[in-house]
C-alpha cells in the first residue's frame, strides 16, 4: 500500500499522540506492514514526547542522549538549503490532542528543512539528497512559487503554495511589514468564496510563516493578505489548470 509523505507523517504523529480512530489505525497497520521503519519511528517519537511531558516549568532541562540513527537522520535533513526550510510544524490536519501537537513538532524536527522534499527526506544520506517533488499546480507535496503584487513598495513578499489532500498550505516570507497589524491571509476559490487561512502580526524583522486552508489547490484562484481594516496589503492571481 502506498501513501503520500504527508499522510505517512500525519498517521505517525497521530499514533504518537494516541489520536488514531479505527480507520486510521487500520491504515497505519497496512503501511507498517510494508514499511518496517514506521514502528521504529513511532517508538522513538513516543520516547521523546514522554521526556518532554515530564519536564515541568520548575524542573531543569536535561539533554537526553540521542540515538546514533536519529542523529544521522537529523543531520541528513539539515543539509537542505534555508530556502527550503518551512519550519518545524507537522504536516497535515491539526488535531485536538496536545500529545499529537508535541509529536508533530518532533516529526518536524526530525525532518528539519526537508519539507519541500517530503517528510521521508531524512532517510536519505547527505551525499544523496532526494529530488524535489515537482509538477503542475495541485501536485501533492510540490512547492509552487507564486508572485505577489504589493500595495506598498517597501513591502517585499515571497512565498508559495503546497497542495495537500486536506487543503492548501501557504508559505510566506515577508519584509517591510512593520505595522503591527494583525493581517489575515485569505484564499479565494473558483466560486468567489473566501477561505480564511490564518493571521499574523507585523514585525521589523523578516516574518516567516505557514498557514493552512481547507480548500484544494486546484480550486484556488487568488490569494490576498489583508490588513485589519480590510485593505489589501498584497495579492496574487493563481493558475487553476
Amino acid at each position: 500500500m502506498s501513501a503520500s509523505h504527508d499522510r505517512r507523517a500525519e498517521l505517525i504523529a497521530a499514533a504518537v499522540g494516541d489520536d488514531l480512530d479505527d480507520a486510521e489505525t487500520s491504515e497505519l497497520r497496512e503501511l507498517a506492514a510494508a514499511d518496517l521503519t514506521i514502528d521504529t519511528e513511532i517508538a522513538e517519537l513516543r520516547a521523546m514526547t514522554d521526556i518532554l511531558g515530564r519536564r515541568g516549568p520548575t524542573e531543569p532541562w536535561l539533554e537526553p542522549p540521542t540515538a546514533p540513527e536519529l542523529r544521522e537522520r537529523i543531520l541528513a535533513a539539515t543539509v537542505n538549503t534555508e530556502r527550503q526550510r518551512f519550519g518545524t510544524q507537522r504536516f497535515g490536519m491539526q488535531r485536538r490532542s496536545a500529545g499529537v501537537a508535541a509529536a508533530a513538532a518532533i516529526v518536524g524536527l526530525v525532518v528539519g528543512s526537508g519539507a519541500v522534499l517530503g517528510v521521508d527526506a531524512y532517510h536519505q544520506q547527505p551525499e544523496n539528497p532526494p529530488a524535489a517533488i515537482t509538477g503542475p499546480p495541485g501536485t501533492l507535496g510540490a512547492y509552487e512559487e507564486i508572485a505577489f503584487t504589493t500595495s506598498t513598495p517597501s513591502v517585499d513578499i515571497e512565498g508559495g503554495l503546497v497542495a495537500h489532500t486536506w487543503g492548501t498550505e501557504t508559505v510566506l516570507e515577508m519584509d517591510g511589514v512593520s505595522d503591527r497589524g494583525p493581517y489575515e491571509v485569505v484564499l479565494v476559490d473558483r466560486s468567489g468564496v473566501e477561505r480564511p487561512s490564518g493571521t499574523f502580526l507585523g514585525s521589523d524583522v523578516t516574518i516567516e510563516c505557514r498557514m493552512n486552508a481547507a480548500v484544494l489547490r486546484q480550486d484556488v484562484t487568488e490569494i490576498e493578505i489583508r490588513g485589519s481594516d480590510g485593505s489589501v496589503l498584497a495579492s496574487a492571481q493563481l493558475p487553476t489548470d
